[in-house]
């Protein structure tokens, strides 16, 4: 898809704005990210107590700079992608504002999802992968939700009507262009200074090299 050099488009919040940001982690049955989520739970051959069974759904939230294909009828096809930085904002985010409680099925606020919640949540990087996910891009928000209600997760997760995570909310667009004119321009503007080891350090800063 990536190939096709359609436009591409950077969804980003507002840390300080309460509109901005994931307002709910729906279950659906295609999710955006095109990685399907994995079911946990124990399969030791003897008789369980409710207690023993795990019941865990882990999966990906959102990937870091993967292309997200749209189509929409006033610009038609095009990409949007997420950076590590906005990922990252994001998961803060919604632990800020208390939202881990807010699921739903298939993007509809009339299907909330009860006596489900989020038990765990990383971003993959250096000092935390995922065994299971080992592809996915550095950057990337994963999540775990523990099914407490068991009747859901016999008659629906395990029945594999859903297949994965997708978020909902608010976000501003920005095209990636535009970004790399920024970039552009910031680095045009540094090169001005006469200390060039003022400038190799701030150049690292604009494009994030360690």
């Amino acid at each position: 898809m990536e190939e096709r050099n359609l436009p591409t488009v950077y969804l980003e919040i507002d840390v300080e704005d309460m509109e901005s940001g994931v307002t709910a982690i729906s279950f659906v049955d295609s999710p955006a990210t095109e990685v399907e989520w994995m079911t946990f739970s124990d399969n030791k051959p003897h008789i369980f107590e409710k207690k023993d069974v795990e019941r865990i759904i882990t999966g990906p939230v959102m990937l870091a700079e993967t292309p997200i294909y749209r189509f929409s009828p006033e610009i038609g096809e095009y990409f949007v992608k997420f950076s590590k930085k906005t990922v990252f904002d994001m998961m803060k985010k919604y632990f800020k504002d208390e939202k881990i409680h807010k699921i739903n099925e298939q993007h509809n606020s009339k299907r909330k999802v009860k006596d489900v919640y989020m038990v765990e949540s990383f971003i993959i990087n250096e000092r935390t992968r995922s065994e299971v996910f080992n592809d996915l891009k550095d950057g990337t928000w994963m999540a775990s939700f523990f099914v407490e209600d068991e009747n859901y997760w016999n008659d629906v997760v395990m029945s594999g009507d859903f297949k994965g995570f997708s978020l909902e909310g608010m976000f501003s667009e920005r095209l990636e262009e535009t970004i790399v004119d920024e970039v552009y321009s910031k680095i045009e503007k540094i090169m001005e200074h006469p200390d060039e080891d003022y400038v190799f350090d701030e150049i690292k800063k604009v494009l994030k090299i360690k």
